[in-house]
């Protein structure tokens, strides 16, 4: 019989725009040798088993009986339940790293699971954590539709309880009493997540959204990031200025054609102009 283990992906260690690859690299470029790592909610041992062919020993903690029978093959050590309750009953154990892929989004309380986590690494021990980014375009052109509707993956998967931003990343990593080292965003086009999501997006809200918002995390699809105790004592707020403050490092995506061309330069121009009029209109009666 075939048992179906919802979150099974394969692992590209050289994909520069990939959750999974990045935890890999960032934990893997730690360059201690033989390290203790902890993978919270390791699935089926997919990006634990990258590690375990460097050399390291990966503990693996996983809620799904399935996955966690699955992920016995290929770890070393696999706990079937929840972090807590994996805490609660090792309390004296210590991690050089602790990997967190596409976890805390559902956790009532992340903050206190990260804080958890924290407490159980070794002297310099790193945390590894990806989150999905719930400012993506195609979320901002769903709303822009009325709609925000759940699905089995993705930014929207109906499992999620907990939804970050950048900002929101920066908070949680900061309120748990942790401080960015490196930080990277996972980009996806608009059209490309609303194809592999079915969120169903009319072009005209993508395009909307394109040239309204053309900040730089509209394509921010995951934040991935690796993250220390600090050396020296900071502040809440010194921690949380810092943490927002890491530059975020992200792959260029390959040009559509036509994209950014002089003729759709224009066109973009004439659109703004327009619209900057209709605001003007909109709101001159209204003291803005």
């Amino acid at each position: 019989m075939t048992v179906h283990i919802k979150y099974q992906f394969q692992v590209d260690e050289s994909d520069p725009n990939n959750a999974h690859s990045l935890i890999h690299q960032r934990v893997a470029g730690i360059g201690k040798a033989g390290m203790q790592i902890l993978e919270v909610g390791c699935s089926s041992g997919y990006v634990g088993a990258t590690l375990v062919a460097k050399g390291h020993r990966v503990t693996g903690v996983e809620p799904d009986p399935a996955a966690a029978e699955a992920a016995r093959a290929v770890l070393q050590e696999v706990h079937t339940g929840d972090a807590e309750a994996f805490f609660a009953a090792h309390p004296q154990r210590r991690y050089d790293a602790i990997l967190l892929g596409d976890v805390l989004e559902h956790m009532s309380d992340p903050v206190a699971a990260l804080r958890r986590c924290v407490a159980q690494l070794a002297d310099e021990g790193a945390v590894a954590v990806s989150l999905p980014c719930v400012t993506h375009g195609s979320i901002r052109a769903m709303l822009l539709e009325g709609r925000w509707d759940y699905a089995d993956y993705g930014l929207l998967d109906r499992t999620h309880l907990r939804f970050f931003s950048h900002q929101g990343m920066a908070e949680l990593l900061s309120e748990a009493g942790l401080q960015i080292v490196r930080l990277n965003a996972v980009v996806m086009p608009l059209e490309t997540a609303a194809r592999e999501y079915g969120m169903e997006l009319r072009p005209e809200s993508i395009a909307a959204v394109e040239v309204l918002a053309p900040d730089e995390a509209l394509l921010d699809f995951q934040y991935v990031t690796l993250a220390r105790r600090p050396a020296a004592a900071m502040t809440a707020a010194q921690l949380l200025s810092y943490n927002l403050a890491v530059p975020i490092e992200r792959v260029s995506l390959p040009r559509r054609p036509g994209d950014k061309s002089s003729s759709q330069r224009l066109r973009i121009r004439l659109f703004k102009a327009l619209f900057d009029r209709i605001v003007r209109r909109r709101f001159r009666r209204a003291g803005h």
